[in-house]
């Protein structure tokens, strides 16, 4: 399975979240995201964790393909702890000529480390459980009133609505257009950086050249079908909150008033 068809994309399952409204997904995500970011110490911290794994596990979504979305983060995730870790004053705890790890520094790349998986976990989260078209459908009805101020709504949503799908289509066919210059006898991997850098353009312009050829193609395709923007144009599935939808939004409020509460803090 490759992942960069995995990241970013809608993985379609019968559960409890797949048919929750996307609002109530968009506004549940944020709730438990300010839970992570107003949580101050480690018990708070794997406390929510907990509750986003039993949330994975009501998606029916398999944690192979939640670790396949996340890995090429990783590597952002490993460099941010270790320069938490390196660069936090406090206790000596490891001297290695310059290198020093303090006790603090070991405490405050876990708490990050923490937050962050969470927040990506979250964010994975919500991609994979909600289709681009919904998504964006939902921002548009949530931002909506803010049309009234003059600001476009609907054509800054439809621009990410387009980004969004262009993503997968621009990753798929990259990995194409490498396979191909791999059966051609590039190499990729070996050589000095410039080189490789170089070496990399026969797989970036024709990427380009394939983006600007789609734009040109939805442009067109968008004129043809009378597209005038928001005027007039309806939804073909309107958005409806069930039951269940408000359930979930109360209980992600109450679980961010919960960690900040029982810790002393306010949300």
């Amino acid at each position: 399975m490759n992942t960069s068809l995995i990241l970013g994309q809608y993985i379609p399952e019968k559960s409890l979240i797949h048919e929750l409204d996307p609002r109530s997904k968009i506004i549940g995500t944020a709730l438990l995201s300010l839970a992570v970011f107003l949580s101050a110490f480690p018990e708070e911290q794997l406390f929510i964790l907990f509750l986003v794994m039993i949330i994975i596990l009501t998606s029916k979504i398999s944690m192979r393909i939640h670790y396949l979305a996340l890995k090429p983060f990783l590597f952002i995730l490993a460099l941010a702890l270790l320069i938490q870790m390196l660069m936090t004053p406090g206790q000596e705890l490891i001297e290695f000529y310059f290198i020093k790890i303090t006790v603090e520094g070991l405490q405050a790349a876990g708490s990050l480390g923490l937050r962050l998986l969470t927040l990506l976990i979250l964010a994975n989260l919500l991609s994979l459980t909600t289709t681009p078209m919904a998504f964006t459908a939902a921002l548009e009805r949530m931002f909506r009133p803010l049309g009234k101020w003059g600001l476009p709504v609907h054509e800054l949503v439809m621009v990410m609505n387009i980004s969004l799908r262009f993503i997968p289509l621009l990753l798929e066919e990259a990995e194409r257009i490498r396979k191909a210059q791999l059966g051609r006898g590039a190499d990729f991997r070996q050589g000095k950086l410039l080189g490789r850098i170089r070496r990399l353009g026969a797989v970036i312009i024709p990427v380009f050249r394939l983006s600007i050829y789609r734009a040109e193609m939805i442009a067109t395709a968008m004129e043809s079908r009378g597209y005038c923007g928001a005027e007039g144009r309806t939804q073909l599935n309107e958005l409806r909150m069930k039951a269940f939808d408000y359930v979930y939004i109360i209980l992600s409020l109450g679980m961010c008033l919960l960690v900040t509460m029982t810790w002393g803090r306010g949300c």
